[in-house]
């Protein structure tokens, strides 16, 4: 993230202290609530692990990795955690695997709308009247990016992501698909950020940008009934 703040020519240098400030802040809000209902659905299917391990909590200090904490903070993309989960101990093991793979997914999508729900109604009745007004705006606005961000990110059947645990959930556990997502996904995942990182410095064109505003402009679409459009 750091990265995108120091190359952006369209932030002043208080914009861009205060976009990094909104976006760790959403990061660790959303890892924290989807963490949660994690280890919370895998409770619910049969599994201690998640509450023995202590992570039936909204604590961030429970569910933020370090290092991926870190990542995040200069290139935009993090990881928490790993789950403590035992699928073993559930009482259906598929069924329980493909809640597992989607309520991350999920959770995020229902924040970015709550976000964006807020962010509507506020801006319809309340509107700008101080700077500080503006402010919750501007969360609420990099709390809706950053919550699109991971439940798009997530879809990507790529291994160790959701979207990956879901799809493996309807196949064998020897083929290819499998295997190969196993071997190779994280050298795809660097392949499409030097991708995105070289197209955003050579051509303007990021590929992550583009990927997330498919679910960016769709999060919009319910807030039309309200009668408010962002």
């Amino acid at each position: 993230m750091l990265y995108y703040l120091l190359f952006s020519r369209n932030l002043t240098p208080q914009e861009a202290v205060l976009s990094f400030v909104f976006t760790v802040l959403s990061f660790i809000i959303a890892l924290s609530f989807r963490e949660f209902m994690r280890s919370f659905v895998a409770y619910k299917m049969g599994d201690p692990t998640p509450k023995l391990a202590g992570r039936l909590t909204l604590n961030p200090l429970k569910h933020i990795d370090t290092s991926g904490f870190l990542m995040f903070m200069l290139l935009g993309v993090g990881w928490s955690k790993p789950s403590q989960i035992n699928p073993m101990n559930f009482k259906k093991y598929k069924t329980g695997m493909r809640w597992i793979s989607i309520v991350g997914i999920l959770t995020n999508f229902v924040l970015g709308l709550i976000a964006a729900g807020i962010f509507a109604i506020l801006l319809g009745t309340v509107g700008i009247p101080n700077v500080y007004v503006g402010y919750i705006y501007n969360f609420l606005m990099y709390f809706m990016i950053v919550n699109s961000f991971l439940a798009m990110f997530n879809l990507l059947p790529l291994f160790p992501l959701d979207g990956f645990t879901f799809v493996t959930t309807f196949l064998k556990p020897n083929n290819k698909f499998v295997d190969f997502g196993v071997k190779n996904s994280m050298k795809i995942l660097l392949i499409i950020f030097l991708v995105s990182i070289l197209g955003d410095l050579i051509f303007g064109f990021d590929v992550l940008d583009w990927y997330l505003s498919v679910l960016y402009n769709y999060v919009y679409v319910p807030i039309g009934f309200l009668g408010v459009y962002i």
